[in-house]
């Protein structure tokens, strides 16, 4: 057998074995984050729904939020949040809300997609203040009458969301994400929060 006739198989196998070995490379299991902090900052825009228990009734506003964490495994994770509002928002020309401040507390569960991506889902409780300016008129809803100065008129309310992160250096991730943030037993008003923020871990 010649030498050019024994080139020709070795070539094929390191071929074919460097072809085999991407999919290794390429599926890497992502690193884990348990134990470490995290600190993040937020906007946050909430969606006020079904204000004075009317369905149409909706309206718009902006926050800021600050965001403390752990990750206390390589599935779970607990944070505390704070945030104030930015603003009012107008309901109808007869009702405006604000949100003075809020604060939540979480439980929530997230999982690697990669390695620099991370889905993650979180339950807990939140306290909101806040108030409601109603200007009486012929036109005004009873329903907004009723409502208190302080709006919404739970003390605490059930929480959720879920989210995605995206790593764009070494320890900091963008996150977007979007859930309830309360629901008032008082009125059956709702707000709904659509977040985006950076994240540092460390």
């Amino acid at each position: 057998m010649t030498m050019q006739s024994t080139r020709r198989p070795l070539l094929a196998l390191l071929l074919a074995g460097g072809l085999f070995s991407l999919p290794a490379h390429a599926q890497e299991p992502p690193k884990s984050r348990a134990g470490l902090d995290y600190v993040g900052v937020q906007g946050m825009a909430l969606q006020y729904r079904k204000v004075g228990g009317l369905p149409d009734s909706r309206g718009w506003l902006s926050a800021g939020t600050l965001v403390l964490g752990s990750n206390i495994s390589d599935l779970f994770h607990v944070e505390v949040r704070a945030g104030a509002g930015l603003g009012d928002s107008e309901v109808s020309e007869n009702l405006k809300v604000d949100m003075d401040w809020f604060a939540s507390w979480y439980m929530g569960i997230h999982y690697g997609l990669t390695d620099f991506s991370n889905a993650y889902a979180q339950v807990g409780f939140s306290h909101i203040d806040g108030n409601a300016n109603v200007k009486a008129t012929d036109e005004t809803p009873a329903a907004y009458e009723e409502l208190d100065d302080d709006f919404p008129g739970s003390s605490f309310a059930f929480s959720w969301l879920a989210g995605i992160d995206l790593k764009v250096v070494d320890n900091t991730y963008l996150t977007l994400e979007g859930g309830r943030l309360f629901e008032d037993t008082d009125s059956s008003a709702s707000g709904y929060q659509f977040n985006g923020g950076v994240r540092y871990e460390f």
